[in-house]
């Protein structure tokens, strides 16, 4: 930029460029020599190259269902093309991070949101530690969407495959990358997530354990929010960066060392459910029921390095705390030693390397617990070791049970003559795993063991660190071995017909295993000091230079190893013995999976016990204690004010006014009669009537948008409750005179109460000074009068698009929940005054053929004036919601109002709608930031669409309601009347026969001689006229959306 400025300079104004400032809409002119109009073009800042990493992945996931309809398993290939872009960013962006120089990019998302001004931005960062973890995760992700060309079949799956391992990689990349505590968080979840849906869509075989991961991992996640909670109330700060480098966590500094145990100890369990430690590791080996590709990727780079990425991070905080290191230490070591030991008794090939990623891990904790400099450096190390082997070592099992047909140990055979490129692949990946030089495995194995003899433990406790180390190492030698052996030497079976995989299956597959072979010559020179960078962004300060080599002498780890391998050398010749000593033998006495299935049992009993408290149809049960508190307290309230220092201000002049009591007589009248009342409809309207003198009194009280919005909300809830209602009994239940008698007492009592409390309470108080504030700043802000409409699009639009998320998931989960029923047809109701149903609405639908754009019309003209007078998109939404009303009142059957799909069409836009707009918000420096401006004369804001977008999503509710509580059916079962038995009309004891065609249920249930259907019991029918009495002439037009799909 100096140089444009220099060269601008030196051409005078020759040239003009234009520049249009959002939000004031300001010119502003610059020079630009006029010849060279390009060439002072920015190079792309250090930010920039950041933020398009995580882009170039969401651009491959936007762009992956295009690529598998074209291309078809092969869809990989493309796919990788931008993870190595990718690649090629950070590799740009390497030297600066690892000299020390982070690089961030960051955007407001929800500004001044905590104490101070602070806000929650969408901030990335790179350093060291994430530099790895992101490289970690393209390369290995790279390696295992290749081997998915070769390993997925041609046809079937492979569209949900991409789609959701895409989103997986950018899943962990907003996580390593994130810089802020939320971001992060949001990280975790959507890697949780996808690992929950990717073993989800193996089928039957995969329920259980995508259940088990998705507890579990959850789990975790809430651990981590508590964590999470905790310190940013702590710090103030939801920056990750500030946060971890606060003094909070220094008791020297003032800290609370109570706090700072509590969250370090959150934050450890929570990494312990991604990272599958004890007691937490049942999911991991469970999520073997998913496909090798997934499996090699979710283990190796993806949901367990989250675990340790996550330890690793947070240790700069809590690498000095007492709590944190006993807890990593031994929950590590207890991890690496009984998974390893599970693993030697394993038969499946892949569950013996899941629990040998379950044993690795835990060295890995436990080295992270130590937490001095070398233990970091040789945590880093063996978690790149860890990644390129055991991706190796998955997809080579997977490339075996492919060419073989079973990954059984106990029915292979010799295979290492049939397939030997895959063979030596697998030794090598396995001869790492198990720490033999001149591999990778063994270079970190011995740094790790290194990093014990340093451990902040007394002599004793490093001893037995040293000793459990030690047995761990002998069983991973040992699970090693019979991965080889099992595989491709032991067993009687004749594999003579089995061949070599092709090269595109077993190269992918070995190449991140072999890998380890030369690096560990190499990583020395090449890594020592990219490998302090890391270890200095985690404990922070300067710290002696590591160096990484395969020989360092006679010293403890060397002495370990040696023995190691000599007890591990032994063991391979007795295999047979031991196999058989410890095949079927439980080590313990319950498992992982045994355990968390108890612990599932025991919380849903614990759970229907606390409901049992409640479970009553009478609302007094559960009601009266909470009710009687209120009584208790209002009533000391009302007889003695001021109790416990509490005095009450004057009342504020001018509140009360005569007209009050007219909304009040309209409230108790329609009270009284909804109490009255004897028939379900007939209370839901008596409702209503409750509702409309509850909004005459916000329009008295000068609240006009609010009062229209509870008048809408009053109309359109009666006709839902209604839809519902007519799936229930007419009649209420009648109940007994002492029922009765507590009920009203203790109604009247607490209306009593609540009426003396709001009118003894309420009304001393002048506006808030927030309040205040938004009266006579609003409109000077936003140019606009309606401050109500400004708070809900403007100054809080991020709780409404919260909100507005919420509405549309309502919306779906409604419509889940009501597909899911069995359904079958209604009963007639009686026959109509015109032989043909259609009739009776033809008045009412040539009335709606008027009325249907008249009312759009005017939800239009109310979301265009939400600025400045009452509406707004909710209200403008409400309104046009009341035209699908009457369109589905004026149809003479049940008939779906509209496409299956279009009502969700609505909603999903409506909220995409909103979230975009927010996003333009950026170009005023925050997400959701308005910006205005005037065209033709008019003031315009973006506000205006976010008011769009909230209007189709409402608009979309409500006509999925319509679409599912409308239709011509009604929950119930659809069993055979021979296997359900007779059913009563409830409460009635009426007898309904067996389920029959509408005329022949009509007939049975008439006397001779009366006209067809007067012989139905009344307690059975919907009301002459309604659009549900008519239903009994449906048709496949009237089909609902699951008949239609099961038909």
């Amino acid at each position: 930029m100096g140089r444009c400025r220099e060269s601008a300079a030196r051409h005078g104004d020759s040239g003009r460029l234009i520049v249009w400032k959002t939000v004031k809409y300001q010119i502003r002119e610059a020079s630009a020599p006029p010849d060279r109009p390009f060439a002072c073009r920015r190079k792309a800042t250090p930010a920039v190259t950041l933020l398009s990493v995580p882009a170039l992945v969401a651009v491959a996931l936007a762009l992956t269902p295009l690529f598998v309809k074209v291309l078809g398993r092969h869809a990989g290939w493309p796919i990788v093309a931008f993870f190595v872009a990718a690649i090629v960013q950070l590799a740009r962006l390497s030297g600066g991070v690892l000299d020390g120089d982070a690089v961030t990019w960051r955007a407001m998302w929800a500004g001044a949101l905590l104490p101070g001004g602070h806000g929650v931005e969408f901030a990335l960062r790179l350093d060291p530690l994430s530099l790895v973890f992101a490289l970690l995760a393209l390369v290995i992700g790279s390696a295992v969407f290749i081997y998915s060309t070769a390993y997925l079949p041609p046809k079937g799956g492979t569209m949900s495959f991409y789609v959701l391992m895409t989103a997986f990689m950018l899943a962990v990349l907003l996580l390593v990358l994130s810089d802020d505590v939320v971001l992060l968080f949001v990280g975790w979840e959507l890697v949780s997530m996808a690992s929950f849906l990717l073993i989800a869509r193996s089928g039957s075989s995969g329920e259980a354990g995508s259940l088990r991961t998705l507890l579990l991992t959850f789990t975790g996640g809430l651990l981590l929010l508590a964590a999470l909670g905790v310190a940013v109330w702590a710090t103030g700060t939801t920056n990750l960066t500030d946060m971890l480098a606060s003094d909070v966590w220094s008791p020297g500094a003032g800290g609370d060392a109570a706090v700072t145990s509590t969250v370090a100890v959150l934050v450890a369990l929570g990494a312990f459910t991604k990272a599958a430690q004890l007691p937490f590791q049942a999911w991991l080996p469970e999520a073997m029921a998913a496909a090798t590709p997934v499996s090699a990727f979710l283990h190796a780079a993806a949901v367990v390095k989250a675990g340790i990425y996550l330890l690793l991070r947070f240790s700069t905080a809590f690498h000095h705390v007492q709590a944190w290191q006993i807890l990593l230490i031994v929950v590590g070591m207890a991890t690496a030693v009984s998974a390893a030991v599970f693993a030697i008794q394993q038969t499946d090939l892949k569950r013996l390397v899941a629990y040998s990623t379950v044993s690795q891990l835990g060295w890995i904790v436990a080295t992270i617990g130590v937490g001095t400099h070398f233990a970091i450096v040789a945590a880093v190390v063996h978690t790149i070791a860890h990644a390129l082997f055991k991706s190796s070592l998955f997809m080579l099992a997977g490339t075996v049970d492919h060419q073989a047909g079973t990954r059984d140990i106990r029915r292979l055979g010799p295979l290492w003559n049939r397939m030997p490129w895959t063979f030596g692949s697998m030794v090598i990946g396995a001869a790492s795993m198990a720490a033999i030089p001149p591999t990778l495995g063994f270079l970190s194995k011995e740094g790790m063991l290194e990093a014990f003899t340093d451990a902040p433990l007394a002599d004793a406790g490093v001893v037995v660190l040293l000793v459990a180390a030690t047995i761990g190492a002998i069983a991973t030698f040992t699970y090693s071995a019979r991965l080889i052996f099992g595989a491709f030497v032991d067993g009687p079976r004749d594999m003579s017909e089995v061949r070599e995989a092709p090269v595109a299956l077993w190269l992918p597959a070995a190449v991140p295993g072999v890998i380890s072979l030369p690096l560990a010559f190499f990583i020395g020179p090449m890594l020592d000091g990219p490998l302090d960078s890391v270890a200095r962004t985690v404990l922070g300060g300067d710290y002696a230079e590591t160096h990484l080599a395969l020989w360092h002498g006679v010293n403890v780890p060397l002495l370990i190893s040696v023995g190691v391998l000599v007890a591990g050398v032994l063991l391979v010749l007795v295999r047979g013995r031991m196999n058989e000593a410890l095949a079927d033998r439980k080590l313990f006495p319950f498992t992982g999976v045994q355990a968390l299935s108890f612990g599932t049992r025991a919380a849903g009993r614990v759970g229907r016990w606390l409901a049992a408290l409640g479970d009553s149809h009478a609302p007094t049960r559960h009601l009266l204690p909470m009710l009687s508190v209120i009584v208790v307290y209002a009533a000391a309230i009302l007889v003695a004010p001021g109790v416990g220092g509490m005095e009450l201000p004057d009342k504020v002049d001018g509140i009360d006014s005569w007209m009050d009591l007219i909304p009040l007589t309209i409230i108790v009248i329609g009270v009284v009669a909804t109490l009255q009342a004897r028939n379900r409809l007939q209370a839901a309207v008596l409702l209503g009537v409750t509702g409309t003198g509850v909004t005459l009194q916000v329009l008295l009280l000068g609240a006009p948008d609010v009062a229209m919005t509870q008048f809408l909300v009053e109309i359109l809830t009666v006709v839902l409750m209604m839809l519902v209602l007519r799936h229930q009994p007419r009649a209420f239940a009648g109940t007994g005179r002492g029922r009765r008698i507590v009920a009203a007492a203790v109604g009247v009592g607490v209306g009593l109460a609540t009426f003396g409390a709001v009118w003894t309470l309420t009304g001393r108080r002048d506006k808030p000074e927030l309040a205040q504030w938004y009266l006579e700043e609003g409109p000077k802000i936003t140019s606009e009068n309606n401050v109500v409409n400004t708070i809900l699009v403007e100054f809080r639009a991020f709780d409404t698009l919260g909100e507005l998320a919420v509405l549309g998931m309502a919306g779906i989960a409604m419509a889940a929940v009501v597909s899911s029923m069995p359904r079958w047809p209604h009963y007639p109701g009686r026959p109509g005054p015109l032989p043909q149903a259609g009739l009776n609405s033809l008045p009412m639908r040539k009335l709606v053929q008027w009325m249907t754009p008249l009312l759009f019309g005017l939800s239009l003209i109310v979301l265009y004036r939400g600025g400045n007078e009452p509406g707004g998109g909710f209200n403008a939404a409400l309104i046009g919601a009341s035209a699908l009303m009457l369109k589905y009142l004026s149809q003479p059957d049940d008939r779906p109002l509209m496409r299956r799909n279009l009502p969700y069409l609505f909603s999903g836009v409506g909220v995409i709608v909103a979230i975009g707009i927010g996003f333009v918000g950026y170009l005023e420096g925050s997400f959701l930031a308005p910006l205005y401006g005037t065209v033709a004369g008019q003031h315009l804001t973006t506000a205006l669409i976010f008011d769009v977008g909230v209007y189709l999503a409402v608009l979309g509710i409500v006509a999925t309601s319509l679409n599912h509580l409308g239709g011509p059916t009604r929950p119930g079962s659809p069993k055979s009347d021979d296997e359900l038995g007779p059913r009563v009309a409830h409460r009635t004891g009426v007898h309904v026969p067996p389920r029959q065609k509408p005329d022949q249920a009509m007939a049975a249930n008439s006397a001779p001689g009366d006209p067809v259907g007067e012989g139905v019991p009344e307690e059975l029918y919907d009301g002459p006229g309604t659009a549900a009495s008519a239903s009994s002439t449906g048709s496949a037009d009237n089909m609902t959306d699951d008949e239609e799909v099961r038909a």
